[in-house]
């Protein structure tokens, strides 16, 4: 809270902010009235509540006889923040995110936790997914787990994360724990997602392809783990599965099964072969089909350890 010290030109703010049958006024840094009520304040905010408890001056109160308290925040972040704690009104529109912290800012100064969560699925609704990292700086920020971990698997398209060219914008609102938590989470999915190709256990009986059974006589063999036993598979797949598997380590999820260059390419090396090139393109369909099913699938079970607030 603070008094201005230069005279400034007093406004009244907009419905619902403007009746006059309110019982405390909150003035705005550049001069706007908000005819406000103590016990909706009260409720969301202890610190609004235990300033109502203090001694009243002469100074402090309007013709009408109604407090007024100056506080720091601009007529725009007020609005906002107050629109976020009255129920039944519209929510706050933010211009940009920035915009957006300051209203957070100034709702965790006074402990308005109500304000914050509504706050959070709004920038959430706003600004995912072009925000994504910085929401998720935010969000272990506030404590909003459930958007931390949207955040952190959005994350998972930025190839090789923690490189210091994947530096991103709103880094100095994290701490190096909650960075370091999004490091651990991309690196547990990429080994878990990697692992798909490394393996096919996963894969039904009644999934096989030619490309899977016994490998190829003509263009050369390699065994593999299935299940509970090994099988034979043609080198073109085998060197698609390691490749493709690199890329997951690095990038892990299904966005980058659907980049097709390392797709196009055994196809292209399965079609030199006169065996292979018979069934390739039906049976590579199948098969990319269930293995980008299958990394969405595992991916989705490893989970971003709990924020620290």
């Amino acid at each position: 809270m603070a008094a201005t010290t230069e005279e400034i030109t007093i406004s009244q703010a907009q419905a619902p902010f403007d009746d006059h049958n309110c019982d405390i006024i909150l003035r705005s840094a550049d001069g706007v009235d908000f005819h406000v009520y103590k016990l909706i304040l009260s409720l969301v905010s202890p610190i609004f509540k235990d300033m109502f408890a203090l001694p009243q001056s002469e100074s402090q109160s309007d013709v009408s006889s109604v407090r007024i308290i100056t506080v720091i925040e601009g007529s725009t972040t007020l609005e906002s923040l107050l629109l976020l704690c009255y129920p039944a009104t519209a929510a706050p529109t933010f211009r940009s995110l920035d915009d957006a912290k300051v209203v957070l800012k100034a709702a965790s100064k006074y402990d308005m936790q109500a304000a914050l969560g509504r706050a959070g699925d709004l920038v959430m609704a706003l600004f995912f997914p072009n925000h994504f990292l910085e929401l998720y700086a935010l969000s272990c920020q506030f404590g909003w787990q459930r958007h931390a971990q949207i955040a952190a698997t959005r994350a998972l398209e930025i190839k090789d994360l923690g490189r210091p060219s994947n530096g991103f914008h709103g880094l100095q609102d994290i701490s190096g724990a909650d960075y370091h938590r999004l490091l651990v989470y991309h690196y547990r999915c990429g080994i878990i997602a990697q692992n798909v190709g490394s393996s096919l256990f996963w894969l039904e009986s009644s999934s096989y392809m030619a490309a899977m059974r016994g490998g190829c006589n003509r263009c050369g063999t390699i065994s593999m783990k299935h299940s509970n036993y090994s099988t034979g598979v043609a080198c073109w797949f085998h060197e698609y599965l390691v490749s493709s598997g690199k890329e997951l380590l690095a990038r892990p999820c299904e966005s980058t099964l659907l980049g097709l260059s390392h797709y196009n390419r055994a196809i292209i090396k399965a079609t030199e072969c006169g065996e292979c090139r018979k069934t390739v393109f039906e049976n590579m369909n199948r098969f990319h089909t269930s293995y980008i099913a299958q990394v969405k699938k595992v991916v989705a079970t490893v989970r971003l350890e709990a924020c620290a607030n």
